[in-house]
């Protein structure tokens, strides 16, 4: 008799299907296809460790890459709160000249040596200068290293290290700084009477207008010492006088004589676009005198100091060792405007003259001084159209400490164009 097996002791194996056995071999296939193929580009690389610096290398450039876009926006923000502060204190400017009439006079006798450029920072200033062989730095001037022999700087967090702004004997120019940008967190500055005063702005078309709309607008604050008369072509919306009638006009303005008259007389800023090459010799014989200085919109013939930006903003001059990001200074010469504004709505009581930033197309004697009209527009766009005040309200700028007031003479520089590249 046999013996059948209960149910509950039976073992059921399940037969392998055929598709899944094919779909198993071939990802081992791919798999294995894709290692050689690895192995092969590794070696050809030069070995693994090679190959895992390379993809390292990628993996980093890639992240760089993708956070440039945001490291940009965080500089320019930077940038703009930097230059906001210093462009917004009254006593900036007088320290900026301060400086620059210091460094001018610890130069002393050196032949052909002039400070042209100044960096600062909270508590540190270094002035660029210009010349051959310059003499050792007297206190409280040093060379600090990673600077070139070209630059001097100082600590200002001291009162007391500061130098005395004594003028230098035998010149008749003023120094008239304008911030240009930032560069390294520092921002920049160029004496734009330092050199040939013939300042050309070349380079991307938007940027180099807006860029020369923010200088004209610092030369059009109070207590920059400036009149900035503005010409026919410069901004689309404004109708300015012919370059022609302004040179004849200042042409016909006798020049200082004197020492005094020529510290006593105001500098007049003449921007124009694309001069001939007969305005621009003008240009240079007027600028010459030590009493104006020309911003130019495009090149010029003849001896001046090129600034070239690019469509980023970055403002490039080799000979004058001036690399910086203007893309900020627009934005920070607004602010400090309306805090110009500010201060003259609160203070209304105290009066100062100051010069136009561009000089109405009209007769003096149709305007009485009871009886004045506001100015017309100006061309430099927004910057200089907030930057004007009504002929009735001027506002005096608070000077600060008297260890920042300007000096009883201005610096003393010789008149005579002179250039960076071949002192």
């Amino acid at each position: 008799m046999t013996r059948i097996p209960t149910q509950g002791h039976l073992i059921s194996l399940a037969k392998p299907d055929s598709s899944v056995v094919t779909t198993v071999i071939v990802i081992v296939a791919v798999l294995l296809l894709l290692f050689l193929l690895l192995r092969h580009v590794v070696r050809k690389r030069g070995g693994w460790r090679r190959f895992r610096r390379g993809v390292a290398r990628e993996l980093s450039l890639t992240r760089r890459a993708f956070g440039e876009p945001l490291r940009a926006f965080r500089r320019h923000r930077r940038g703009v709160r930097a230059l906001s502060r210093h462009l917004c204190d009254p006593r900036s400017g007088l320290l900026v000249r301060r400086l620059l009439d210091a460094a001018g006079a610890a130069l002393g006798d050196a032949p052909g040596a002039f400070a042209y450029g100044l960096r600062t920072e909270p508590g540190w200033a270094a002035v660029q200068i210009a010349g051959r062989r310059l003499p050792d730095p007297p206190a409280p001037w040093e060379v600090a290293d990673g600077l070139s022999a070209q630059s001097w700087c100082l600590s200002l967090d001291d009162e007391e290290s500061l130098p005395d702004a004594a003028p230098r004997a035998g010149a008749r120019v003023r120094p008239l700084p304008v911030a240009v940008g930032m560069a390294d967190d520092l921002c920049v500055h160029l004496d734009l009477a330092a050199g040939p005063r013939m300042i050309t702005v070349d380079g991307d078309a938007a940027t180099r207008s807006r860029l020369l709309q923010a200088l004209a607008a610092q030369l059009d604050r109070p207590g920059s010492g400036a009149s900035v008369t503005v010409t026919d072509g410069v901004h689309p919306h404004y109708q300015g006088e012919p370059l022609d009638s302004v040179l004849r006009r200042l042409e016909d303005t006798p020049s200082p004589t004197t020492m005094e008259e020529g510290l006593a007389s105001t500098i007049t800023v003449v921007v124009c676009s694309s001069p001939t090459r007969e305005q621009a010799r003008r240009l240079s014989s007027l600028a010459a005198t030590g009493t104006v200085v020309c911003l130019a919109d495009g090149p010029a013939a003849g001896h001046s100091w090129a600034l070239r930006v690019s469509g980023r903003g970055r403002v490039t001059a080799p000979e004058l060792d001036l690399y910086a990001d203007s893309a900020p200074l627009v934005r920070a010469v607004a602010a400090a405007v309306r805090a110009d504004r500010r201060r003259a709505r609160r203070a209304p009581a105290r009066h100062w003259p100051i010069e136009s930033a561009v000089e109405p197309h009209r007769e003096p004697q149709q305007q009485a001084p009871e009886t004045a009209e506001l100015p017309d527009r100006s061309a430099l766009s927004e910057l200089v159209e907030e930057s004007r005040y009504p002929a009735t309200a001027p506002a005096r700028t608070v000077a600060g400490s008297d260890l920042l007031s300007e000096p009883a003479t201005a610096r003393s520089r010789s008149a005579e164009a002179s250039s960076t590249g071949g002192e």
